[in-house]
């Protein structure tokens, strides 16, 4: 938390929360009446719990992000999770929280938000959590917290969806990123391709389309080999999942389908990435 980051406008941290009526109101925030959805009560809810946990570590700036963020859910109008760039994380954990958040992206429907309205809000302040607490990146333990409570939320609302309308489903679309450089699955990866897997054995699909990509530091020419081995990496984990090698097709674009414009030789995490297909 950011103690050295404190910046207090009233006299007197004591009397702050008295003194200083609106950024840090968590009781104002707790006593607002909930919408009646379900999905914007729990999310107001979660962040009257996160903003309670800041104060009280007087990170104020975080209370007031969180205290900000709950008035939203309370009048209805609840805001989109955080932007990847809203945060300044490690450059390490960048690619598995853009991975976290194409998922939790995947569920942001009305749809599910009427469906499975406190699962969605208690993935979206899990994943919002492990931002911060990642930007901070010395908690471990909270990091592992919201980590986990992001991840079970996301499992609970992914075992009913796919029992209940299999044949309704969406053909899905699904995202492993890739460190700089590199070609080895790390991070959320294996945890995506399980997940993609098992929506190929669900959905009775015929293809799993692969597709590798880079970003645009480095030759082309070696962008164009290291997609073609982040494409193969996820197609052999694929196979090991259960996923037969006759039904993957792979592609390699090297640096030539941006998914974030950038000038040449630009490090862009979001670039460094392979897209499984599932074709039914």
């Amino acid at each position: 938390m950011r103690k050295s980051l404190a910046v207090v406008s009233c006299a007197g941290m004591a009397a702050v929360l008295s003194a200083c009526s609106g950024a840090w109101d968590v009781e104002g925030l707790q006593a607002t009446k909930p919408s009646p959805s379900v999905f914007d009560a729990t999310l107001q809810s979660e962040y009257v719990r996160l903003a309670t946990y800041e104060r009280v570590q007087d990170d104020w700036r975080d209370t007031a992000t969180y205290v900000a963020r709950g008035k939203l859910a309370a009048a209805g109008t609840p805001p989109a999770p955080e932007a990847i760039a809203d945060r300044d994380l490690p450059d390490d954990k960048v690619a598995e929280l853009s991975a976290a958040r194409d998922t939790l992206m995947r569920y942001m429907t009305p749809e599910m938000k009427t469906k499975q309205g406190k699962n969605l809000a208690l993935a979206q302040a899990g994943y919002e959590c492990w931002m911060e607490q990642q930007e901070e990146n010395w908690q471990l333990d909270d990091i592992a917290a919201c980590k986990t409570q992001f991840g079970d939320a996301i499992k609970a609302m992914a075992a009913p969806a796919v029992k209940a309308q299999p044949a309704a489903l969406p053909t899905p679309t699904y995202v492993v990123y890739f460190n700089f450089d590199s070609a080895k699955l790390e991070g959320d990866a294996l945890s995506v391709i399980r997940e993609a897997a098992q929506a190929f054995k669900t959905q009775k699909a015929n293809r799993a389309d692969i597709s590798g990509h880079a970003d645009r530091s480095g030759a082309s020419a070696y962008n164009d080999k290291l997609s073609s081995l982040r494409a193969e990496a996820v197609g052999d984990a694929l196979v090991k999942q259960g996923v037969p090698e006759a039904a993957i097709t792979i592609s390699a674009f090297g640096e030539s389908d941006l998914a974030v414009t950038t000038p040449d030789g630009a490090k862009e995490p979001r670039n460094r990435r392979v897209t499984i297909s599932i074709v039914k």
